[in-house]
């Protein structure tokens, strides 16, 4: 899509400067090299941005080592499509994301959780009108995993996705 937007921005910029050139009565050859080296300058710019922009991508896709997505439903909400990102930090710990889409008039986007666990990767579920996540945290040269869940209430008026404090026993399925 930047690729295109790219592709688009050069055409409006050449076009222009080709009317300007047909248009124009008194324009020297030296206003014309000046357009064109300005052109060129304009395209290295939008080819450099164009660069910046994907290698960015790529770091950004490159952070989580796995991503897990599905969807789930709340009541109240609707459908909700969810993407778990995770990768390892050391020392059996991953550090995550959790991003969730939605419909509520128009689409909407949220970033619920982000940040560290054990035993990835965490579960995303609906119930009773909340949404639910659970992660293991492990203590240090233990076996055993402590399951920690955090609710979700969703907030119509603000249009989000609002923890709830001690809400973890909402969310038994």
């Amino acid at each position: 899509m930047q690729h295109e937007a790219f592709r688009i921005g050069f055409f409006q910029r050449s076009t222009v400067i080709k009317r300007f050139h047909s248009g124009a009565r008194k324009i020297t050859s030296a206003m014309c090299a000046l357009l064109a080296a300005t052109g060129r300058a304009v395209v290295l710019l939008y080819s450099l941005v164009a660069l910046a922009a994907g290698s960015a991508d790529a770091q950004e896709a490159s952070a989580w080592a796995e991503v897990i997505s599905g969807a789930t439903h709340v009541p109240g909400v609707g459908q909700i499509r969810y993407s778990v990102g995770y990768s390892s930090v050391g020392y059996d710990h991953f550090r995550s994301e959790i991003f969730v889409q939605w419909r509520d008039g128009a689409g909407r986007t949220q970033t619920i959780y982000d940040g560290i666990y054990d035993s990835p990767p965490a579960k995303v579920w609906g119930v009773q009108g909340h949404l639910c996540v659970s992660m293991q945290t492990c203590a240090r040269y233990e076996d055993v995993c402590t399951t920690q869940v955090i609710a979700y209430r969703y907030d119509a008026v603000a249009k989000v996705f609002a923890e709830l404090e001690n809400g973890g026993t909402r969310c038994h399925h």
